[in-house]
């Protein structure tokens, strides 16, 4: 049977290969032996958290941590623990202890997903001003402050944490939307697209998806159907597999009274995605207008073979049959 040690290296090999009811089996009997090793007990809870046997992983946690209290892995992992169960307070304690060390931003990144899911993110703010102040320079942490602070309202730092990315020229896409949209927010419209079309016109700037997709935006918001077209090519060239951005050229054309332009592209977006009630509704409105009956049945007949499962659509195509029969 092995060595200890050998079992147990085979038992965290079947876990990191996701053999969890096989690495589940050789812990299990090696438990039964209760061996005095941290090392043990932290991989058992760690595969208890990774087959959602919560209660298991807690108790496994805690006494590795009864052998060793210090041992890094094992606290992060108790931390990450403790927010499954809700125990919002007891993993806040060690998140503070361990982010006294040095930043775990996996772990802070659960603490705020749990923070706001449980309505607790109000306590979390004087613990990120103590920590940016103890890691001014790392870009993650202050991300994910900039977007802490935004969840709760504060809408200033969250500019000031933004506006600090990009000088230092660190700012994802992500950033660059957000900052936009923070500074933009309560002008009207008019400024929100003489900004947007300033920052596009650097040449670091000239293809962000995010940002061109927000010009985009604001520019069917202003019925500037022709500019907001010209966008949403440009995207299309940039990211011509975006779905998002294909649907809502889509939607341009059909908001531009051009259902022919509108069928061409929405019809591909429902191949893609059958769900979208969005589409569906559109594409459809579209094609009636038109009287494209048989593409509209041709079209169904499509989805049907390539998703059997979507039974909605047999009431839709009794609903297209009718169409032109109606009095």
């Amino acid at each position: 049977m092995g060595t200890f040690q050998s079992q147990l290296s085979e038992a965290v090999r079947l876990k990191k290969g996701r053999a969890f009811e096989e690495a589940w089996q050789i812990f299990a009997s090696l438990a039964e032996t209760h061996p005095a090793s941290a090392y043990f007990w932290s991989n058992y809870a760690h595969l208890a958290l990774m087959m959602n046997r919560i209660s298991d992983a807690r108790q496994f946690a805690e006494h590795a941590l009864s052998l060793d209290p210090h041992a890094h892995f094992t606290r992060t992992l108790y931390a990450d623990i403790l927010l499954r169960q809700e125990d919002f307070q007891s993993a806040l304690e060690i998140v503070r202890e361990l982010m006294s060390r040095k930043p775990e931003l996996i772990v802070l990144r659960k603490l705020v997903k749990a923070a706001e899911k449980q309505k607790k993110l109000p306590e979390l703010e004087s613990d990120f001003r103590e920590w940016l102040a103890r890691y001014p320079d790392n870009e993650e942490l202050q991300t994910i402050a900039a977007e802490y602070f935004h969840k709760i309202g504060d809408t200033g730092a969250a500019i000031r944490l933004y506006e600090k990315l990009v000088a230092a020229g660190k700012a994802s896409d992500f950033a660059y939307e957000r900052l936009i949209a923070l500074k933009t927010r309560g002008k009207s419209p008019a400024e929100k697209i003489r900004e947007l079309e300033t920052i596009l016109k650097l040449p670091t700037h000239q293809k962000n998806v995010h940002l061109l997709g927000l010009l985009a935006q604001e520019y069917k918001k202003a019925e500037m159907w022709d500019k907001a077209e010209e966008v949403y090519r440009r995207l299309l060239q940039l990211a011509p597999n975006n779905l998002f951005h294909k649907k809502q050229m889509g939607f341009l054309y059909a908001k531009k009274g051009e259902p022919e332009q509108a069928i061409a592209i929405l019809q591909d977006c429902l191949l893609k995605d059958p769900d979208d009630a969005y589409v569906r509704s559109a594409l459809f409105s579209a094609m009636q207008k038109v009287g494209a009956k048989e593409q509209a049945l041709e079209l169904i007949d499509k989805i049907l073979l390539r998703y059997p499962e979507k039974k909605s659509y047999f009431g839709i195509r009794k609903k297209v049959r009718k169409w032109g029969s109606e009095t």
